[in-house]
């Protein structure tokens, strides 16, 4: 049993770093963190029986609120990424606008017209 409390204590430890590691916006290390959290977790509790898992109850909650704050920041970190795609979405729309105006044409627009001198 002690065995498993100290791999719940180990899965914490990871999950922290994790939720350091997006923070810093470091999805890579994020997910690798995830992963390795996910698999001890599942070597921690397979198996176990009702009663086992009552006597581990206040690590399982401890790591339920740690997972939650993982799962809020990611999607801090995701709103975050999407408002800036829609920024330079409408940036690129409004230098495409510019750029039109000041008569350069796109390339499918100059490959419509026909060539009077073929």
């Amino acid at each position: 049993m002690t065995a498993r409390s100290q791999m719940l204590d180990k899965a914490l430890s990871i999950g922290r770093l994790e939720l350091g590691c997006l923070s810093e916006g470091d999805v890579y290390g994020a997910e690798k963190h995830a992963h390795d959290r996910e698999r001890i977790l599942d070597e921690a509790i397979g198996g176990l029986s009702i009663d086992n898992l009552k006597t581990l109850a206040d690590k399982l909650v401890e790591m339920k609120s740690l997972h939650d704050e993982i799962t809020d920041e990611a999607r801090r970190l995701h709103q975050s990424i999407k408002q800036d795609l829609t920024s330079m979405k409408r940036q690129n729309r409004r230098i495409a606008g510019y750029s039109f105006g000041s008569g350069n044409m796109p390339r499918l627009a100059k490959e419509r017209f026909l060539s009077k001198k073929s």
